[in-house]
């Protein structure tokens, strides 16, 4: 076969080849294209149908549950207070909700038709643990009552002879601050943490 005739067949199929890929790069560009749009105008329709539902679950049902709940900011922890039937909320909005505990303390952590979660937040352990904290410049295990007010049950061994003063400041904004590493379930688990300042 003729150099030229090689040429020619290669150059052809070459041609064939580039306006194939061509034809399916379109193709397939436009198949996305209009894959977007229906994709668009499918999350379109339901952005209108979640805010009609929105719209109409907006209040309390009458058989909603009130949860409230106490947050231990020092710890990080949550206690169920009590829990009611919604009463006297039931048909009431978000803000109408808020409005009533608001002078209460309580703040909405989750508000739907089935369940309003309050929330009070308290700068405190959680009630009956044992924590570290400071007293008079040194280390002490204080017991937390019901209320989780911290006190120390007995003096002449709950206050350490670890003074403050050899401890990194870090630690120290800690200490006084409060955080969960500090909060013990018994007296023995608060002495052994403070092995990591002797």
């Amino acid at each position: 076969m003729d150099k030229r005739k090689l040429r020619t067949v290669i150059l052809v199929i070459f041609t064939i080849l580039i306006f194939s890929l061509s034809c399916y790069i379109c193709v397939t560009g436009f198949q996305n294209a209009n894959m977007k749009k229906e994709l668009l105008q499918v999350k379109e329709k339901n952005k209108e149908t979640v805010k009609t539902n929105s719209s109409v679950a907006t209040t309390v049902s009458e058989k909603a549950k009130i949860i409230f709940k106490i947050k231990y900011n020092k710890s990080g922890e949550y206690k169920i207070e009590r829990e009611e039937s919604a009463g006297e909320l039931s048909g009431k909005n978000k803000d109408e909700v808020q409005n009533t505990y608001k002078n209460a303390g309580y703040k909405i952590e989750k508000f739907d038709v089935q369940q309003v979660i309050l929330v009070k937040e308290m700068d405190k352990y959680a009630p009956d643990k044992y924590v570290l904290g400071i007293k008079n410049g040194f280390i002490a295990i204080y017991k937390t009552d019901k209320e989780g007010n911290m006190f120390i049950e007995n003096e002449n061994t709950d206050i350490t002879d670890i003074k403050t003063k050899k401890l990194k400041e870090e630690d120290i904004k800690l200490l006084t601050k409060g955080d969960k590493y500090f909060q013990c379930n018994t007296r023995e688990e608060a002495q052994s943490r403070l092995e990591d300042y002797e």
